[in-house]
C-alpha cells in the first residue's frame, strides 16, 4: 500500500501568518480598485463617467460601509463607557455636574 503523505501539524503563528497574508492581499485589491476608481473619475468628470463607475463599483459599498462603521460603533460606545464610568464617579464622590472630580497625584513609577 502506498502511503499517503500527510500534511505537517501546523503551529498557531501559521494560522496567524496565513491570516494576515490573506487580508494583506484583499486589503492591496481593495486599495487597487479604489485607486483605479479615483484615476477613471478624475480623468473622465462627466455624468456617464460617474454612472459607469457607480454601476462596476456598486458592490463594494457594503464593505465600504462595514468597515466604516466598525470605528463609528467603537468611538460612540467608547464615549458611552466613559460618561457611565463619569457618572459613576461623580455618584460616588456626590458631586453635581459643575463640580471637578478630585484628582489623586500617584508617584510616577520609574
Amino acid at each position: 500500500m502506498i502511503p499517503v503523505p500527510q500534511p505537517p501539524d501546523s503551529s498557531h503563528e501559521d494560522e496567524i501568518e496565513a491570516e494576515i497574508t490573506v487580508w494583506g492581499f484583499l486589503l492591496s485589491l481593495f486599495v487597487f480598485k479604489l485607486v483605479t476608481v479615483i484615476v477613471i473619475f478624475w480623468q473622465l468628470r462627466t455624468w456617464e463617467s460617474g454612472l459607469f463607475l457607480g454601476a462596476t463599483f456598486w458592490y463594494f459599498f457594503p464593505p465600504l460601509i462595514l468597515l466604516g462603521a466598525g470605528p463609528v460603533v467603537f468611538y460612540f460606545r467608547l464615549r458611552k463607557a466613559r460618561a457611565k464610568r463619569d457618572a459613576l464617579r461623580r455618584s460616588e464622590w456626590m458631586l453635581d455636574d459643575e463640580q471637578p472630580l478630585p484628582t489623586v497625584k500617584q508617584p510616577r513609577r520609574s
